[in-house]
């Protein structure tokens, strides 16, 4: 019905989340059912149903486009109890971080990049979908007072690099061009899509930034949204812009006319 409602309404693409918490909202290989799906993580729908499968096909008889989203990093929301023995955070431990009430993925870790990569190229590989979205969840948005345990990892991984913000947003560039590379390996007609935080920097942090007052991209999420976009690892962006026009802190017309200056000629 909702389908059905949103073809009536020239709609031509849809964004379909399948994979919030390194779980599955389709039959994964690698990482259990969501608990979003069937109520307790690891455990199959009851009757069985494939529901990426099922929105491919349904999206496809409507001539919409169908794209699958993944939340790439975090592992356990918040309102998660309950993990189920084959999640990642219990099989591999040592690869998560916990950051308020929250796991993640650890982005200063090689391996975690290939499980992703891995995990998504399973989806682009057995799948009929249009493109791959990701979310703006790289690194854990910042909690005050609380800081991201990565000593060790930046220890054993800085690759050189003296600066821990550079460091971090290094290795959450190694991981866009991973990613972009290896779906486009398996088909390149995938389009990659990424929606990030709706400010890529303020004016006070960069003179390129937008006139506007909160958190960053570039400086809090350690995400360089444009380096992604002017070396076309991203085919499409659509940045979370959820801010009224006037809105004091980040207009939206402001932000939209920002992000259309950069859009470096890929579909905004």
């Amino acid at each position: 019905y909702q389908l059905d409602e949103l073809q009536k309404d020239g709609v031509n693409a849809i964004i379909f989340q399948v994979r919030p918490e390194c779980d599955a909202l389709y039959n994964s290989p690698y990482e259990p059912w969501s608990r979003f799906l069937s109520g307790q993580q690891g455990k199959a729908p009851a009757p069985y149903w494939d529901p990426l499968a099922w929105m491919v096909d349904q999206c496809h008889q409507r001539n919409m486009e169908l794209h699958a989203w993944i939340n790439p990093y975090r592992a356990k929301t918040k309102g998660t109890t309950m993990l189920a023995v084959t999640h990642i955070s219990q099989t591999h431990p040592e690869r998560v971080f916990e950051y308020d009430g929250q796991y993640i993925l650890n982005p200063g870790l090689a391996e975690n990049r290939e499980y992703i990569c891995r995990v998504t190229a399973d989806i682009v590989r057995r799948y009929d979908i249009d493109g791959l979205h990701i979310d703006d969840y790289f690194y854990p948005y910042p909690t005050p007072g609380k800081a991201i345990p990565d000593d060790a990892t930046y220890r054993m991984n800085s690759n050189g690099i003296g600066n821990r913000d550079d460091w971090r947003r290094y290795n959450v560039n190694l991981f866009m061009k991973q990613l972009h590379d290896s779906i486009s390996r398996i088909k390149p007609w995938v389009k990659f899509g990424v929606s990030p935080f709706g400010i890529y920097r303020n004016k006070k942090s960069s003179p390129m930034g937008s006139d506007t007052n909160g958190l960053q991209n570039y400086d809090d999420l350690y995400a360089d949204v444009l380096l992604w976009i002017n070396n076309g690892w991203v085919d499409y962006c659509v940045p979370q812009i959820y801010w009224q026009i006037g809105h004091p802190a980040a207009d939206y017309e402001t932000l939209i006319r920002w992000w259309d200056k950069h859009a470096g000629n890929r579909p905004l």
